[in-house]
């Protein structure tokens, strides 16, 4: 996600983001800072997600309910933009707010990462798929695979070639709780489907290649939005106006 989204950026948005990171890293090789430091800043541990329970009909308007003290990634990303767009802040907060930043949008774009089963965001629901025990969410971190394969430029030039102009734009309607409602929706109504809440074993069913096929385009549709919605995201901040 994050190497499709830098593709989408303008030369001059590109160049600012550089002059914070270093001309030898990228976005794809800062992507995965804010999960490195958990254990040590374990105050980060909550802004990766936000818990909208799936047995409930959670609204826009309810949203809120389930961030307190800022403590989601829906606040978090907005928080973010408030520093990098601050210009008394220093070089060392802007680096940090832009790694959550490309962090938490593709997080906000794993449904389980804006959903809830009181199963921590199905952490505790473990399931067999290709003979492999393994956590429901890890499965979806790992783009449904048991260890995500594909090489991250190969995927992105792929996912890339399906998103039309017009896709794009209606992709970028509303904001981060629009999408992270969108998420939400997913994990409501297609991933969920058959669970009971809370912790769960499953793994005496196989869930194979049909289980892939189901899903892995909604996965590749989330990473597509993801990429466009960052982008967007990081010109809004450093683009020319």
């Amino acid at each position: 996600m994050p190497t499709f989204a830098q593709d989408r950026l303008s030369p001059s948005t590109l160049k600012k983001i550089q002059a914070i990171i270093g001309k030898e890293d990228d976005l794809a090789s800062i992507a995965n800072w804010a999960d490195q430091i958990r254990l040590s800043q374990s105050e980060t541990a909550p802004w990766h997600f936000i818990d909208l329970p799936i047995r409930q009909d959670v609204t826009r308007a309810d949203v809120q309910n389930f961030c307190p003290n800022n403590d989601c990634s829906i606040n978090q990303i907005q928080i973010d933009k408030g520093v990098l767009t601050d210009a008394s802040q220093i070089q060392r907060e802007k680096f940090r707010a832009l790694r959550f930043i490309v962090h938490f949008v593709g997080d906000l774009h794993q449904p389980l990462h804006s959903s809830d089963d009181s199963d921590r965001g199905g952490n505790d629901k473990m399931i067999r798929f290709l003979k492999k025990k393994m956590k429901l969410h890890a499965l979806w971190d790992h783009l449904i695979e048991k260890q995500t394969t594909e090489d991250s430029r190969d995927l992105a030039t792929k996912l890339e070639s399906g998103i039309t102009a017009e896709k794009a734009k209606s992709w970028l309607q509303g904001d981060e709780t629009d999408w992270a409602l969108e998420s939400y929706k997913i994990a409501k109504e297609t991933i969920y489907k058959g669970y009971q809440p809370g912790l769960q074993d499953m793994t005496d069913t196989n869930l194979g290649n049909p289980y892939f096929k189901q899903m892995r385009p909604i996965v590749d549709e989330q990473l597509q939005k993801a990429g466009v919605r960052l982008a967007a995201i990081l010109e809004d901040v450093f683009g020319d106006h």
